[in-house]
């Protein structure tokens, strides 16, 4: 027999307007730093871009389970303190050890920022982002 709390687990969210729409915001963005910048501008475009949206993907991930009462508030905490942690740590990473472009990566966290602002003004039919 399946539990309630297995089963709110197996309903993941899908992927949303606003990670699609961020990805193919990040890839123009991309293409146009690599174009007019260079290739480093563009890594840090595309790092910036995809882990914005990660994070923002893990944020609606961990806000369903919480509202669908999959965990207990205790551990939603828990699980958002160690979220940050892990992207923390990769975005410093990213700095220390890979090199990424600063002024790149802004670029494609702000591209991002845009279209998540973009989407909540356009306003969604079922409530969800």
């Amino acid at each position: 027999m399946m539990t309630e709390r297995t089963a709110s687990l197996i309903n993941l969210p899908a992927v949303g307007t606003v990670e699609k729409a961020g990805l193919i915001v990040t890839a123009l963005l991309v293409a146009v730093n690599y174009l007019i910048g260079s290739k480093e501008l563009a890594v840090g475009t595309a790092a910036g871009g995809i882990l914005f949206t990660a994070n923002f993907m893990a944020i609606r991930f961990l806000v369903n389970a919480i509202i669908g009462k999959a965990y207990t508030k205790g551990f939603g905490i828990f699980a958002f303190v160690m979220k940050l942690a892990v992207f923390l740590g990769i975005v410093v990473a990213m700095f220390v050890f890979a090199k990424v472009d600063l002024f790149g990566f802004f670029i494609g966290v702000t591209g991002v920022v845009i279209v998540i602002i973009g989407v909540s003004l356009k306003g969604s039919k079922d409530g969800t982002l």
